[in-house]
């Protein structure tokens, strides 16, 4: 018997320019542990920058593509 997966929530180094519609709604739902009910495995991601499901650099934009080293990356420290 498979053991349930569990919900994974954003990384905390995710690019600040990745967003989905849950998090337009609810602002506290970003990076947020204590919000069991966001998976990254069902949200429809897309760029601030864009407006996109792709990034400024064509590719797809995910939680685990959009992180440092990624030549569009953006902080939310600025």
């Amino acid at each position: 018997m498979k053991k349930p997966r569990k919900p994974q929530v954003l990384p905390k180094d995710a690019c600040s320019a990745l967003m989905t519609k849950t998090m337009t709604l609810n602002t506290e739902h970003r990076r947020s542990l204590q919000e069991h009910f966001f998976t990254a495995d069902t949200a429809i991601f897309y760029c601030l920058r864009t407006m996109h499901e792709h990034g400024p650099d064509n590719d797809d934009v995910l939680p685990d593509t959009c992180r440092p080293g990624r030549e569009c990356w953006c902080s939310d420290e600025a």
